[in-house]
């Protein structure tokens, strides 16, 4: 008997057939999980950032936009956030957002108004002439230019909120798709000049200095700048020290010149795919990553490539044709991950559900059931007192000398980097968080055939499965998974049948769990020879707290496994982890399994499989 260990996970999204295990794609099909470094887990939750706007747990509206405003004369950061109509800025104090109001000849200004939920917010930190702060943004479906000085909204092209601003030689600017802050510039991508639009170009400014050169697009050392191309931007991002921008078909490099009077010079990169989805443009490692009709490409400034070889066609044939634009991309810094939120074309959703993850170490694909409409991080957030941390913030924490946390990491949570997500109701959320996602306290159930919940401001939808835990008084709903039937801002009714359950009385949760499932990719070590493989047991080595998993066994590609719902369960151990064994003792001309794994409480962790085989007859297919 031979013992083929499978360490060093690599997987994919794999359309590539039967390969009979590859050292280097050993899984495919992941949902709701992710390989880092080496090890195969389900993905970890998210929670609510903060309170959200106004004591509520979210914004008015579609978070539109996440970002960092940098002070540049005191370092100090920002966090603020877009939603259809208002600017808000993250408030420590009351680890909520204030709404930002509008000011100057904006003070009867009634909002954005953005109609469409691809109209994202594109913004930059470009200081005042004096180095103050300030905050320009603008988008394709704002009807201004517009900054934020650390008070309020104004128009940045109105003379009497911005005396610096002038205009370019054409006519003041309208609006643009994006605005970049680079080599002391403010830089405007496919901008709309006196009603004209200008699909491939960039217009710039002056070199920022005391006179507020970099507020004037008339004056020497400004201009527009045209791509010589047919087709239009759809994209930009700063690449060390080049702008990418990357068109419907063909991608350019920005790139710096010694001629402060003609400051840029655009030079084609050769590719073989265009971008199709503006705001999927994710810069990261020397390299910006995009999504198109066809296929995510690669461009690092001097060519482009696919980098989906594991998901061909997956834009084309998994996201909605229609809702490309919806597309919105971030990255993950904790774990290595790309992200991409979509919308599944076969769900016939308005709104993003799903998320593509890219993870950059391992080049491994998944894809994750999250609703978010926008990414970005902060390094802001509440740092806890001593007297204010309790098992309200972490239940670990409870027991103090049972707790896993690290003792001087306890309550901080300014100046650690997070990355945070935006969804279609306005909630903010925090990544990296364990078994959180849509979590909400309970304050009262209704007895009746379906069940009315009552909660606090809550982000489930009808479809939603929820799982009710620590309920007191009526605790024969405690663990039951149900369906979300309907909701409102705050009760959710569920499909179970309370009528004869003790009565409510206090407490509770309820919580969306984690779905997770991964295949195997065929195995079978002695194809190559025409032999067929007898596999004896498969071992599996799971962090000790999994709780419960499930594996159904396949042989040649059969649809139905011939063993389905294994229990797979690590005891209670004091080690980290633990190897669990599943008998299989079958011949096959190639085996695949999947494992199953669903909790709002725990992380489902392999990080090696053993599988016990032996070389048997001439293979059949």
């Amino acid at each position: 008997m031979e013992i083929y260990e499978i360490t060093g996970f690599q997987s994919g999204i794999s359309r590539e057939g039967v390969n009979f295990l590859q050292p280097s794609d050993s899984f495919q099909n992941i949902k709701n999980g992710y390989i880092y470094r080496q090890v195969l887990q389900s993905r970890r939750g998210f929670k609510k950032f903060s309170t959200g706007y106004n004591s509520t747990g979210h914004l008015q509206s579609r978070v539109m936009g996440i970002f960092e405003n940098i002070n540049t004369q005191t370092n100090e950061k920002e966090l603020l956030a877009f939603d259809k109509n208002y600017l808000y800025v993250y408030n420590e104090s009351s680890n909520g957002f204030d709404l930002v109001p509008f000011a100057g000849s904006l003070a009867a200004f009634a909002g954005f108004n953005l109609s469409s939920n691809d109209f994202y917010i594109s913004g930059t930190s470009y200081p005042k002439k004096d180095g103050s702060q300030r905050f320009v943004f603008t988008g394709k479906g704002m009807p201004g230019v517009y900054f934020y000085d650390g008070t309020d909204v104004r128009d940045f092209t109105n003379a009497a909120d911005n005396p610096d601003y002038q205009a370019f030689a054409a006519g003041s600017l309208d609006k643009a798709y994006h605005v970049i802050w680079f080599g002391e510039r403010l830089n405007f991508i496919a901008p709309t000049i006196n009603s004209t639009f200008y699909p491939v170009g960039m217009l710039y400014s002056a070199i920022r200095d005391s006179s507020g050169n970099g507020d004037k697009f008339n004056s020497p050392g400004s201009g527009l700048l045209q791509l010589d191309s047919y087709d239009y931007i759809n994209g930009a991002s700063v690449l060390g020290d080049r702008i990418i921008l990357n068109n419907n078909s063909s991608n350019w490099s920005i790139e710096k010149t010694r001629d402060a009077f003609n400051p840029y010079i655009s030079r084609k990169i050769p590719s073989v795919i265009g971008t199709d989805a503006s705001f999927s443009m994710v810069s990261w490692n020397d390299e910006v990553e995009s999504l198109g009709k066809t296929g995510v490409i690669s461009t690092d400034g001097r060519r482009s490539l696919r980098v989906d070889n594991k998901i061909p066609y997956f834009t084309a044939d998994e996201i909605d044709p229609l809702e490309l634009q919806q597309i919105y991309g971030g990255f993950n810094r904790e774990t290595s991950q790309f992200m991409w939120a979509y919308v599944d074309g076969s769900l016939g959703s308005s709104t993003q559900d799903k998320v593509l993850l890219k993870n950059y170490e391992e080049t491994t694909w998944s894809v994750n059931d999250e609703r978010f409409s926008c990414f970005g991080e902060t390094v802001k957030g509440q740092n806890l007192t001593w007297d204010g941390i309790d098992e309200t913030q972490n239940p670990e924490w409870e027991t103090w000398d049972t707790t896993e946390e690290i003792w001087d990491k306890i309550g901080l949570g300014a100046e650690t980097i997070k990355t945070l997500a935006g969804d279609d109701l306005g909630f903010i959320y925090e990544l990296n968080q364990d078994f959180e996602d849509y979590n909400v306290a309970v304050s009262g159930i209704t007895p009746a055939s379906n069940a009315v919940i009552s909660t606090d401001d809550h982000a489930f939808i009808a479809g939603d499965t929820v799982i009710l835990e620590n309920v007191e008084g009526m605790t024969e709903i405690n663990g039951i998974e149900s369906l979300v039937l309907s909701t409102t801002s705050n009760s959710i009714t569920v499909n179970v049948d309370s009528t004869n359950f003790t009565t409510y009385t206090s407490g509770g949760t309820a919580s969306k769990p984690i779905d997770f499932y991964v295949e195997l990719s065929p195995f079978n070590p002695y194809r190559s020879i025409g032999r067929k493989c007898r596999v004896s047991h498969i071992e599996f080595l799971l962090n000790s707290d999994a709780g419960d998993a499930y594996v159904d066994l396949y042989q040649d590609g059969e649809s139905s496994p011939f063993k389905s719902n294994v229990l797979i369960t690590p005891s209670s151990t004091q080690k980290e982890g633990e190897w669990v064994s599943v008998e299989v003792n079958n011949v096959m001309d190639f085996f695949t399994l999947s494992i199953r794994h669903k909790s709002i409480s725990s992380q489902f962790i392999d990080t090696s499989v053993r599988i016990h085989c032996e070389m048997y007859g001439m293979t059949t297919v």
